[in-house]
């Protein structure tokens, strides 16, 4: 297998990195990652995908930044964001006060990811239109992607702005526009955690909407489980849905892309 860190040129003229891993030429896969950035899990995933024969590229959507937004830091502060309870993460003045609490760099973090969030998930898009346009100059004839958590409402949406044969979401929101998935070209497999509410509370839109608009759909719900199950090493992972869920991956990609 071919593995190696690339970069290509995106919408804004920078240039942002990418793990690239490939063992044959079946088809073109982006994989979109967790808040977490380009972690070690995610390369796993990516190098999985490429042993199946297809080339498979993992953008890095901190490249602009990558000394400040990492694994470490991001992990650092949203972790203390995510330790709020449910219903306290509205609340302004228990975020003030968690936000009183943060370095310079971490309120940086945090504008970012939180307070920003619109903006940057745009940004993101506008990089992975450029990772699909890299894998299309590579001469590929299909392309799928998969994303986790954030990366997979990302993928979700990538999936109605460009061709996409295939996408796997792995407990990502649905596009912000539901209407859009009129524009999905491919099928969809949907994996979700039962214990999930904010994600969850979508789903009955988008299988609404895959009806409406006549499209694919696979989906599983994992009772029991919650968001991040299949992030091997991390707190909620459960190997029986985590390895259940990779093998449907596998189908689904296999079926479709060949």
């Amino acid at each position: 297998m071919n593995e190696r860190t690339i970069r290509f040129p995106s919408f804004d003229g920078k240039e942002i990195e990418g793990f690239l891993a490939s063992d044959g030429e079946k088809a073109g896969i982006i994989v979109v990652s967790e808040i977490w950035g380009i972690t070690e899990f995610i390369k796993n995933v990516t190098r999985r995908l490429a042993s199946l024969g297809y080339t498979v590229l993992a953008p890095n959507l901190y490249s602009r930044n990558s000394e400040l937004f990492n694994e470490r830091t991001i992990s650092g502060v949203m972790r203390r964001f995510f330790s709020l309870p449910p219903e306290k993460r509205g609340d302004q003045n228990a975020i003030s006060k968690l936000v009183e609490g943060l370095s310079e760099d971490e309120k940086k973090i945090y504008q970012e990811l939180v307070v920003n969030r619109a903006s940057t998930e745009d940004r993101m898009i506008g990089d992975l239109e450029a990772s699909y346009s890299y894998l299309k100059g590579l001469g590929l004839q299909k392309f799928g992607g998969i994303g986790f958590c954030m990366g997979g409402g990302l993928i979700f949406q990538l999936s109605t702005m460009v061709p996409l044969d295939a996408t796997v979401v792995y407990y990502g929101r649905n596009p912000r526009q539901i209407e859009d998935i009129s524009k999905v070209r491919g099928p969809v497999l949907a994996l979700y955690a039962g214990e999930d509410s904010a994600i969850n509370q979508g789903i009955p839109d988008m299988v609404k909407a895959m009806i409406r608009y006549k499209k694919e759909l696979e989906m599983k719900i994992y009772p029991g489980t919650y968001h991040a199950f299949a992030t091997e090493g991390g707190q909620v992972y459960n190997e029986a849905a985590a390895k259940d869920a990779w093998e449907r991956t596998v189908r689904f990609f296999t079926r479709v892309l060949g």
